[in-house]
């Protein structure tokens, strides 16, 4: 039994066990290039090595991982410093204001279509057409299981030819206009936060394996890519829902962002699944971090420690930008090797009175769409970063 709790950016996993194993978690081998030397302790540790790749940045450790150990030795590393002071943006315009049948409630994933602009309903059963007006002109879908209606939309991608709806069991691929194309099942992990697609693969959670991002063919009968893999699964003793997980991938998809959700780096790959760069987060904020919280109700016999989500949301904006959002936000430019911080955001409502906890990202023309399912609204920033 698996419970998810939600508090304002925050995203806490509890996972049943007993007799101090799961019944959900895999308790599968690690490969053999991850295979520790010793047992892995219970304990939650914190300490700093020297990062091998930046003598002058000091890396800051929340685990005993054989698997984050390789990881954070093969590939550089970019260092965003949290220290940094954010900007202030304040709304400049929004979307989703109702008419007279519909409403939109609680916004969460959003695409661009041509000059069309859709928002799901986060965690719902519909799907919403923006006008060029900002007011909501279209409800696309229901609840159930036929095709084109939708049972807990967990995430909307958009290929540049196909649109890709990920329900709680299944996939669903419509053309640009809504058409119905096909489907396929997938039992979305409740670990795995947010899905992608890129020219040639969707990336969705693994099953029965011991991997938790894996791509999949987009032609039926839409089979998983056996060679290729991401992220592999942590045993941090007690924690399983240090498992949670996020992946995106550039519009061209020649960059893959991968992370987990309670740990401060994001590993990127390029579209043969090489691993080029880890971003890694530095600072206060993450001297501070606390991964691991307490069940609300106090100590608990047969409950795990919870995860706390230290990246909770990414999107590519284009070819460029990575969005990044931590507490605050980043905007990371990814166009050459050397990556920068293009700024730190904090998204505020049109009075600059109220911090908005985003949920998803959209660069649609001159502005930036930030969506949060605690707004009313979709709010737009006008996005010059040069």
């Amino acid at each position: 039994m698996l419970f998810t709790m939600m508090l304002s950016a925050e995203l806490r996993f509890w996972r049943v066990v007993e007799d101090g194993r799961s019944g959900l978690r895999a308790t599968t081998e690690v490969p053999a290039s991850f295979v520790a030397l010793g047992p892995m302790g219970t304990l939650l540790l914190l300490f700093s090595l020297t990062a091998c790749q930046n003598g002058e940045t000091t890396l800051t450790r929340f685990e005993d991982s054989p698997v984050i150990d390789s990881l954070l030795e093969s590939a550089p590393h970019f260092v965003v410093d949290t220290d940094i002071k954010p900007e202030r943006w304040i709304a400049t315009t929004r979307l989703g204001t109702p008419t007279d049948s519909l409403f939109l409630g609680s916004p969460g994933n959003m695409i661009s279509v041509g000059d069309s602009i859709y928002i799901s309903e986060s965690y719902g059963h519909n799907i919403f057409a923006v006008g060029d007006d900002g007011y909501l002109s279209r409800k696309i879908g229901t609840q159930g299981k036929a095709p084109g209606e939708f049972n807990h939309i967990w995430g909307i991608d958009y290929d540049g030819l196909h649109i890709f709806v990920k329900d709680f069991d299944r996939m669903q691929i419509f053309t640009e206009k809504f058409e119905y194309v096909g489907s396929f099942p997938n039992v979305t992990r409740a670990s795995q936060l947010q899905f992608s697609v890129s020219p040639d693969y969707i990336f969705l959670g693994c099953i029965g394996i011991d991997w938790l991002i894996c791509p999949y063919s987009k032609l039926p009968p839409y089979s998983w890519i056996e060679s290729a893999r991401l992220l592999p699964v942590l045993e941090v003793d007690g924690r399983s829902g240090e498992n949670g997980n996020i992946v995106r991938v550039s519009p061209e998809g020649n960059r893959i962002a991968v992370a987990y959700i309670g740990l401060p780096y994001i590993f990127v790959y390029d579209d043969q699944f090489r691993h080029l760069k880890t971003i890694r987060f530095e600072g206060k904020r993450v001297r501070d971090f606390e991964p691991a919280v307490g069940h609300p109700n106090g100590s608990i016999e047969g409950i795990e420690a919870g995860t706390r989500g230290f990246i909770t949301s990414m999107k590519f904006l284009n070819s460029r930008y990575l969005m990044v959002n931590s507490e605050d936000n980043y905007v990371l430019d990814l166009s050459e090797n050397d990556y920068e911080m293009a700024a730190k955001v904090i998204f505020t409502t049109f009075d600059d009175t109220e911090k908005i906890n985003p949920d998803d990202f959209l660069l649609h023309g001159d502005h930036l769409y930030v969506s949060s399912p605690w707004e009313e609204y979709v709010y737009g920033y006008e996005f010059d970063l040069e």
